[in-house]
């Protein structure tokens, strides 16, 4: 059994991508945006999902907890 990605709720996208990418070396794989959900999906990871595992960063539009 492998782990194929976890998820967590981010309040700003931008700076979440950064931290992942700049700080801790991971690379963007793959970002979308989902107009009729209201949210955007952003997979960061240290390698591609086919061989590794990756953390989805959720982020809601209408979400004001941020």
């Amino acid at each position: 059994m492998r782990l194929l990605h976890t998820m967590l709720r981010v309040g700003d996208l931008d700076k979440s991508i950064a931290f992942y990418t700049e700080v801790l070396g991971m690379t963007l794989l793959r970002r979308k945006d989902y107009p009729d959900g209201q949210f955007t999906l952003a997979f960061v990871g240290y390698g591609e999902e086919a061989h590794n595992s990756v953390i989805k960063l959720t982020y809601n539009w209408w979400d004001r907890w941020n």
